[in-house]
């Protein structure tokens, strides 16, 4: 059998893509509102190396594929190349018109031919309708483009910006403007003369931030439209937050941090890479679950472990794993990156009246990894002024290594980061307390709740599938799931009722339609007074619904229970369609439904 041909080459093996069924299906959904106009533009922000490419090439070959959708998905990456204005317009508008066609025709071949220029598409034989509207704009284009020249380059270009919304609007082929490292068309296209990019590329190697013209404000039209609306992504996180939240952008744009992996996905991901990057190198779940604790579920620390160089390379044993982590993060990949990124930062991390202050700041700044960072707490600690401490968090916040959330600073969930800025600074800094980067125990914490996420996770990826009956304690029917908004924990409490701490409730898509799961991760079966305890705390979460003004919602219980159900409630739960019951054989066959790659462990004292 041929293999199938993608639009675009994904830059990681294609097992490689764990997780992310979540933003995924969320963005496949603003690709299909876009039809019916009900997508805004939005910007997806995350650090670098946390797969956010990879998400965008994995968008465009889902939604290719969809002609249903009748949305052109229209991707293009900003590269950090010096170019002219009348070259980069020329390249844009190539690539547009080439996507576009190919969406419409269905030909993912000719999406990815990037040397096929504008006058072989104007030939190209077709009698789709969208096709030939296009090749009208490219006559339009073309005749202009030649006759005015480098010239009029910028207003060229800000006349070629709308032709995506135009031609949506006339052919009834909507557009996807899909932009990766959107920010970084402020500093690499300049409106010159060809022979003087010699001189800007002088000019870079004095000013690494030298500014070219700002395209970015040229989108102040653009990323209103709800025909062709945008989705753009940066790594600058700051850059990009700036770029798209202020100026002539300002409020045109929904956000969305892109996280790390969960742990358990960011364990199913080190089993796929030690089997393509390590000879199949052995690793238990419970080992790969450590292992992911330990890197917070970052993929690319995950792939640096896999194919680490240390000699180390085997993951037999927690001790094994720490020594690799420290290796990776001391002098291995993980080391290498964040060095390479303090080095391109260091106008703002070194920026401090006095340099030991500056350092100690950032060492105690580790001690808030995926927290609101405690200035105050930390000016106490040195004997400094709060404004100092204020003064340097915000440098570092101009370096990428925070960010600000509801005028707070947060540090990144990204333990190694923190491990590598207590190796770099503590070497110099003599007579300070230990900071503990252990996290030994989160992953005592993750022991007791690991059930619990590995059932959340799970229902975030449902998405109306019927599954086995059987798995659910249904032997007898299939089961359709619905799709979840949210899932998560729940306190709830009524006016007459207790207090009850819920494990998971999921709301669906479905009106009023709520899912309530209980999770017991034992040996021992589950009793018919758990489920009765469950039920009071199911009234208890209507009552508290119903008092906000909202309509009884209709619940659907889910226990889940490693250990099985006794007899009596097993009983208890035949004639009852709202109570589904899995055992540990039915949530392991649910878990590899939605690509879980092993079965659910019961932990082993060590």
């Amino acid at each position: 059998m041929d293999e199938k041909i993608f639009p675009i080459d994904e830059m990681v093996a294609y097992e490689e893509f764990t997780d992310r069924i979540e933003i995924l299906r969320e963005l496949d959904t603003w690709v299909k509102n876009i039809q019916r106009m009900a997508s805004r533009s939005t910007a997806l922000i995350a650090p670098r190396r946390l797969g956010k490419s990879v998400l965008l090439d994995r968008l465009v070959n889902t939604v290719f594929f969809k002609p249903d959708y009748r949305v052109a998905p229209f991707y293009i990456r900003i590269k950090r190349d010096e170019m002219t204005l009348h070259d980069f317009l020329l390249e844009y508008a190539t690539s547009f018109f080439r996507q576009y066609i190919a969406y419409c025709l269905q030909d993912p071949s000719l999406y990815r031919q990037s040397h096929l220029g504008l006058e072989t598409l104007l030939d190209y034989p077709n009698e789709h309708k969208a096709v030939k509207l296009a090749q009208q704009f490219i006559r339009e284009f073309l005749d202009r483009y030649h006759k005015k020249g480098p010239k009029d380059a910028r207003l060229h270009w800000e006349n070629f910006v709308v032709v995506p919304e135009n031609l949506a609007s006339l052919s009834g082929t909507r557009v996807a403007v899909i932009i990766d490292e959107f920010q970084d068309m402020k500093f690499y296209i300049h409106d010159i003369a060809k022979e003087r990019l010699g001189h800007i590329h002088a000019q870079r190697k004095k000013t690494p931030d030298y500014q070219g013209v700002n395209l970015t404000a040229s989108y102040s039209h653009q990323s209103q439209s709800r025909k062709a609306p945008m989705l753009v992504s940066g790594s600058a996180v700051t850059l990009i937050f700036k770029t798209v939240m202020g100026g002539p952008l300002g409020g045109r744009f929904n956000f969305r941090y892109l996280k790390p992996l969960s742990i358990p996905d960011g364990a199913t991901l080190l089993q796929v890479l030690l089997k393509l990057y390590a000879d199949n190198t052995p690793i238990s779940i419970e080992n790969a679950l450590y292992a992911s604790t330990r890197v917070g579920g970052h993929p690319y620390y995950l792939y640096c472990l896999s194919t680490s160089n240390s000699g180390i390379k085997v993951f037999q044993s927690r001790a094994d794993i720490d020594e690799l982590i420290q290796y990776e993060t001391e002098q291995g990949s993980i080391y290498g990156f964040w060095q390479t990124h303090f080095d391109n930062n260091r106008k703002y991390i070194n920026a401090d009246d006095d340099a030991e202050l500056g350092k100690k700041i950032i060492y105690y700044f580790t001690k808030y990894n995926n927290q609101p960072v405690d200035t105050k707490a930390i000016a106490a600690k040195l004997q400094v002024s709060k404004q100092a401490v204020d003064r340097k968090i915000e440098k570092l916040h101009q370096a990428d290594l925070v960010y600000r959330s509801a005028a707070k600073y947060y540090t990144f969930n990204d333990i190694c980061l923190m491990r590598f800025i207590k190796y770099f600074y503590v070497q110099d800094l003599e007579g300070l307390e230990e900071i503990d980067l252990s996290q030994q125990s989160q992953f005592n914490n993750l022991k007791g709740r690991f059930l619990e996420i590995v059932v959340q996770v799970t229902m975030m990826k449902f998405n109306h599938e019927s599954l086995a009956g059987a798995w659910f304690g249904r032997p007898q029917q299939k089961i359709e799931l619905p799709r979840f908004q949210i899932v998560d924990t729940k306190q709830v409490k009524g006016a007459t009722t207790p207090s009850y701490q819920l494990d998971l409730v999921g709301r669906a898509s479905e009106p009023n339609l709520y899912w309530v799961c209980e999770c017991k991760y034992t040996k021992r079966k589950m009793a018919l007074s758990q489920v009765q305890k469950l039920e009071q705390a199911v009234t208890a979460f209507k009552q508290e619904l119903i008092e906000n003004g909202l309509p009884e919602p209709t619940v659907q219980i889910w226990l889940v229970s490693t250990g099985g159900f006794t007899d009596e409630v097993l009983a208890y739960v035949t004639d009852r369609s709202d109570i589904y019951v899995s055992d540990h054989e039915g949530i392991n066959q649910i878990f590899r439904a939605y690509g879980g790659n092993y079965n659910i462990p019961l932990f082993v004292s060590e």
